[in-house]
C-alpha cells in the first residue's frame, strides 16, 4: 500500500444525507445509505460521483453525516440535495480497486493501519471519497498539521 500526500483545493459535494450509525466500516448494508445511493444513481447527474463524511467529533465519539452524491461544479446543485464543503488542505490519498463492499473494507483497513503506524495524523475535517469508475475508490483523509492532534483533541 502506498500513501500519496496531496494538497486539495476546496471541494463541494452535493447529494443526499445519511446520518451514519456507529457501524463497522465496510458494512454497507445500511438501508438508509442504500436508499440515498439509489436516489443518486437513478438520476442523470453528469458529474463525478463522490461522498463526504462530515460532522464527526472524535472527542465525544459522535456519529457522522455522509453526503452521497457528486462533486459540485459552478453551483449546479439539483433540487432537494444538500451541499457539504471539503476544506482545502493536505490529504493522505488512498486508492483501492475491487468489488463492493470488500473494496471499501480493504481501503479502510489500509487507512487504519497507516494511521496506527504513525504515517499521518487525521485532522477529522471530513473524509472525501471519489469514484473514478464502478470498481475504484479514491479516499482523501485530511492530515493534521505537524504538532497538532487534529480536531477535537484526537489524533
Amino acid at each position: 500500500m502506498t500513501i500519496e500526500f496531496v494538497d486539495l483545493a476546496e471541494t463541494w459535494v452535493a447529494g443526499l444525507p445519511v446520518r451514519s450509525p456507529k457501524r463497522a466500516l465496510g458494512s454497507l448494508y445500511d438501508t438508509n445509505l442504500e436508499r440515498a445511493w439509489s436516489g443518486i444513481l437513478n438520476q442523470d447527474i453528469g458529474e463525478p460521483l463522490g461522498s463526504v463524511y462530515t460532522d464527526f467529533v472524535p472527542a465525544i465519539g459522535s456519529y457522522s453525516t455522509q453526503i452521497v452524491g457528486y462533486r459540485v461544479a459552478d453551483g449546479d446543485v439539483r433540487r432537494g440535495h444538500i451541499v457539504a464543503r471539503v476544506p482545502a488542505g493536505r490529504y493522505a490519498k488512498f486508492s483501492a480497486v475491487g468489488n463492493f463492499p470488500q473494496v471499501l473494507t480493504t481501503l479502510w483497513n489500509e487507512i487504519t493501519h497507516a494511521e496506527e503506524m504513525g504515517s499521518f495524523t487525521r485532522a477529522f475535517t471530513g473524509e472525501f471519497e471519489v469514484y473514478p469508475h464502478a470498481y475504484k475508490i479514491e479516499m482523501y483523509v485530511p492530515v493534521a498539521a505537524p504538532g497538532s492532534r487534529g480536531v477535537g483533541g484526537a489524533g
